[in-house]
């Protein structure tokens, strides 16, 4: 996670942002401006808390790079319950970066390099969801020697950029200090705003812990790098994947950044029951001798007292999420059936091949 920004437009206690945060509010100190149109801001290292706006109510939160590590090593709370918890208070996230680093150490390769990178970009060996992209590199006026490498996949201000570029080499350049065994530190860096920006909170909330492999399968959604097929150039999805790209991004599907957000009462519903309803509940399963059959009358007469609107409620997300993962089984299929086309044309390739061999063969025998 490499920076974070949500609005609570419906929570009017800055202490209920701090618990959402998980962090004491003691720890944050006033500042007298903010950003974004409010006019003041609490903070704590790189995590703040803006509020006070010309127009719009409520709170938004940011946390940089450093505030992330900060969140992780300070709050109480992981991402996935921070983010369930912000969903429950009605939050809305507006941007989300993530990044998975490609870090080689002593007697190590790099999956990859940003210049190998580029030159599959040159030979128009990448499928990808974006139309453009750019190049910069940095470099020492006195001797010209590079600073660091930087592609960029999509626009700055598009709801999902890109960025493949040296970290190594900018930590250097900031002065940073670098582990001795390490030999190339590559960052893959993906910047979500707006709706993306929400899904991909959606999909970190269901991820179960394993936030590198959701990000893997959002990167493959958008590019990758492939070996050129001069006899298919009409297709290139069907060119095969370069293994280190495969190696990098590992056994992940696809997963859009596309789907809407479900309904947020049961996200709410679900924090109320784990703060307000959980220990009650285990207290009288206690108290009843940990019977079972308490609970279990408790469900069936919450399931026969649900309103129609409860009902359609639980229905609308219970649809949506099955939809998320109904999405997830296509695209799936999609590549199998890409995958068996592809046997079945190299397989029938094959056979031209050998049905020539064999013409030539018989040409050679008579001309004897």
């Amino acid at each position: 996670m490499d920076w974070v920004q949500v609005t609570f437009q419906t929570v009017l206690d800055i202490q209920k942002i701090c618990d959402i945060l998980g962090l004491d509010i003691i720890h944050f100190g006033f500042e007298s401006s903010g950003k974004f149109g409010y006019k003041s801001q609490k903070s704590f290292g790189h995590i703040h808390i803006m509020y006070d706006h010309r127009t719009v109510p409520g709170y938004h939160v940011m946390m940089t790079g450093q505030g992330c590590r900060e969140f992780e090593t300070t709050s109480t709370k992981d991402w996935k319950q921070f983010v369930q918890d912000a969903f429950a208070a009605d939050g809305t996230f507006s941007r989300w970066d993530a990044a998975i680093d490609d870090i080689a150490v002593e007697d190590e390769k790099p999956y990859f390099t940003v210049t190998q990178l580029y030159r599959k970009v040159k030979e128009g060996a990448v499928t990808s969801m974006f139309k453009r992209g750019k190049k910069v590199e940095g470099f020492e006026i006195e001797d010209g020697s590079s600073t660091g490498e930087t592609l960029y996949f999509g626009r700055e201000q598009s709801d999902v950029q890109i960025r493949i570029y040296e970290k190594d080499h900018e930590r250097a350049n900031a002065g940073k200090e670098i582990e001795g065994n390490i030999v190339a530190w590559n960052r893959f860096e993906m910047q979500c705003r707006r709706d993306r920006a929400q899904a991909m909170a959606i999909y970190l909330l269901n991820s179960e812990g394993d936030y590198c492999k959701t990000l893997a399968g959002i990167i493959r959604n958008y590019i990758n790098f492939r070996v050129k097929q001069p006899g298919m150039l009409s297709n290139k999805s069907m060119w095969p994947l370069c293994k280190w790209w495969d190696d990098f991004l590992g056994d992940v599907e696809k997963l859009k950044l596309t789907m809407q957000a479900p309904d947020r009462t049961i996200e709410r519903t679900k924090g109320w029951l784990d703060k307000q309803v959980a220990p009650a509940l285990g207290m009288m399963f206690y108290a009843y001798g940990s019977d079972m059959n308490l609970i279990v009358d408790f469900l069936n007469d919450g399931l026969d007292r649900m309103t129609p609107e409860q009902i359609r409620l639980a229905d609308e997300y219970r649809e949506t999420m099955e939809q998320i993962a109904a999405d997830r089984e296509w695209d799936k299929l999609a590549e199998m059936n890409a995958y068996l086309n592809k046997t079945v044309r190299e397989a029938s390739f094959e056979q031209r091949k050998i049905a020539y061999r064999d013409m030539v063969d018989d040409f050679s025998e008579d001309k004897n």
